[in-house]
């Protein structure tokens, strides 16, 4: 088989011996370009990506671990207050509560229609800060990706 190609190429006039050569080359050139040399700097740049996000990810949740991990820095609700501090926490955030009832001295019971979960999961974390705990809670998935919650929440006894 190289015999006979070989044979073919030496037939060939000077001229059209460099045209072949040219195209070879070119199409050597093209190959190594998109076979090998474009593939390897796509694997390259989805590496680098990825290693970007874990970065952020590892970021957030040492953010998180840290602020899990901090003392409260306000004092203690006092227990007639939590209607209030709940309200103006909620608004203050974005959130809309539907229903908010005192039931107990010192409890505070709120439904929110729409509500994106990381968000509410921080506003909760940021009441328990504040000497607020979440006694129930009740996340209910929507289908345009938000929740549905109903809480209970108790002033922490000092």
């Amino acid at each position: 088989m190289i015999q006979s190609l070989r044979t073919w190429f030496y037939a060939l006039s000077e001229r059209e011996q460099w045209l072949v050569g040219i195209a070879g080359a070119l199409a050597a050139l093209v190959l190594l370009v998109f076979a090998i040399i474009l593939p390897i700097l796509g694997a390259v740049d989805d590496a680098i990506v990825a290693h970007d996000e874990a970065v952020a990810r590892r970021g957030r949740i040492d953010a998180t671990v840290a602020a899990a991990m901090q003392k409260p820095t306000k004092p203690p609700v006092a227990i007639a207050d939590i209607n209030l501090v709940v309200t103006q926490g909620a608004a203050e955030k974005g959130f809309d509560v539907i229903a908010s009832t005192g039931g107990a001295p010192g409890q505070a019971t709120f439904r929110i229609d729409q509500a994106r979960a990381p968000a509410l999961l921080g506003w909760l974390s940021e009441l328990e800060s504040q000497g607020i705990d979440t006694r129930t809670i009740t996340l209910r998935n929507s289908p345009s990706g938000a929740v549905t919650v109903e809480a209970q929440l108790q002033a922490a006894r000092p």
